[in-house]
């Protein structure tokens, strides 16, 4: 009776169990979400932005009914959704956060997607500690600060009324292209972020520069990429300067040369002999008591003089011309020392195949720069002769100023202002006085375009030449 007790008592048991283990895996089915259900997000259009921006959110699943969806930004809930469809939103973005990323998810009748994040651009206004003290038409302006947007176009940057194009943005630095302020002498510089605008800072227009990058120059080309421009205006003053540039764009035509005699002869001849469509006079020479300037020049990796090896004054030779597979660079050698050739001649040839050595260096890396300044090789007013290139080295400018017959010649700093204003970021002073000149063939009086003091063409050793 026992064993028939305990065996109904068991078989009650197993269908207790049995029950409640089907009623409760019914209970779990009823309430399975249905994947079908939810909305799901595939993209935000943009992926950043400020409040009151509008975003496009793509998915599916949307349904149709506005009233039943909701668009959530981490915790906050936009307000504002101004369409639905059941693949497409969109939504305003709400307020509430800065420079941060959030997640975006869609609920549909309670039902809610995954994330995808957007990012919040950072809201706190901008500020201007320091910018470069002078500018230009075309000049490259620093603005430092902090709270620019690291998106170049975020940031409106104006002089006074006019805009300047960004080039460059972090959330400390712009990098700008100074606009043409017409006959202003300054301005007030203000950055803008979405329309919240900085302190402004005061920039001073030189005034020469302006005139040098603004100039209706007399213009011919000499063939394309080779131009050749020339001009007479006032500058620096109330004297009249006379300029002559060779503005050159290297390419499979245009080639990039150093002429070299060991005998001296005038650069006119010089570039006839190299049968050349352009050129200028470049290194010092021995020139009566004057005997310790020779500089170091390489052609196509042979050393064709050494040059002297010390004693030569840093104002000769600090600077030295490169030319590598027909890119120009233009190197400061150093700031002192009396064997600056040495330093050129150690550059490798796989760097440069040509090199001439001179001085002083005027621009380094887009700063104007002259070794003892004050020095009289430097302060005097004559005629010069220097060469600048742009910051790809495909780009050269070849300078010519001349003195006499009503005409004033211009310090080495002024010859640098001139090479910036043109483009140069990097530039250097060459032979100048009566050895200035400049050849373009066909043109002048067999090539001589330029007046050399005295009107009479000095004999040199080498030339810069456009072949």
């Amino acid at each position: 009776m026992g064993n028939k007790l305990n065996l109904l008592r068991f078989v009650l048991v197993f269908l207790t169990l049995s029950f409640f283990t089907v009623s409760c895996g019914d209970k779990g089915d009823d309430n399975k979400e249905d994947s079908s259900l939810v909305p799901s997000i595939t993209a935000l259009n943009p992926e950043s932005g400020i409040p009151g921006t509008v975003i496009t959110i793509t998915g599916s699943r949307f349904g149709t009914d506005k009233s039943k969806v909701g668009v959530n930004f981490n915790t906050i809930k936009a307000t504002n959704i101004i369409s639905v469809t059941d693949t497409k939103i969109d939504v305003e973005v709400p307020s509430g956060f800065s420079g941060q990323a959030v997640q975006v998810k869609v609920s549909v009748s309670g039902a809610t997607s995954s994330g995808k994040p957007f990012h919040y651009k950072d809201m706190t206004p901008p500020s201007i500690t320091s910018l470069t003290a002078t500018c230009f038409p075309g000049s490259t302006v620093i603005v430092s600060g902090n709270n620019f947007s690291e998106s170049a176009v975020d940031n409106i940057v104006k002089f006074g009324s006019v805009e300047a194009t960004v080039t460059a943005a972090t959330k400390t630095s712009l990098t700008l292209t100074a606009p043409n302020l017409g006959a202003a002498s300054s301005a007030a510089v203000t950055v803008t972020k979405f329309d919240m605008v900085s302190n402004a800072r005061n920039i001073t227009v030189d005034a020469d520069q302006s005139k040098v990058a603004t100039y209706n120059w007399t213009t011919h080309t000499a063939k394309p990429g080779l131009i050749h421009k020339t001009g007479e205006f006032t500058l620096f003053g109330s004297s009249t300067r006379r300029i002559n540039i060779l503005d050159v764009t290297l390419d499979a035509s245009n080639i990039l040369g150093i002429g070299f005699n060991t005998t001296n002869k005038s650069t006119v001849a010089m570039c006839n002999d190299y049968d050349v469509a352009a050129g200028i006079n470049a290194g010092y020479f021995p020139l009566g008591s004057t005997v310790d300037k020779d500089p170091y020049i390489r052609i196509d990796g042979i050393t064709v003089q050494e040059g002297h090896l010390s004693g030569v004054s840093v104002h000769f030779a600090n600077a030295a011309l490169l030319i590598h597979n027909n890119v120009a660079s233009v190197r400061r050698l150093g700031t002192s020392g009396s064997t600056l050739n040495q330093v050129a001649a150690a550059i490798p040839v796989s760097e440069a195949e040509n090199i001439i050595v001179c001085g002083p260096m005027l621009i380094t890396d887009g700063i104007i720069g002259i070794v003892n300044p004050d020095n009289s090789h430097n302060t005097s007013s004559t005629a010069r002769t220097g060469l600048g290139v742009a910051a790809d080295g495909k780009r050269v400018f070849m300078v010519t100023v001349d003195t006499g017959n009503g005409f004033t010649g211009v310090t080495t700093p002024q010859l640098a202002k001139i090479l910036q204003a043109l483009g140069a970021v990097n530039a250097m002073n060459f032979d100048g006085g009566g050895s200035t000149t400049m050849f373009v063939k066909d043109r002048g009086t067999n090539g001589l375009v330029n007046v050399p003091s005295g009107g009479v063409q000095r004999a040199v050793r080498s030339v810069i030449y456009v072949k």
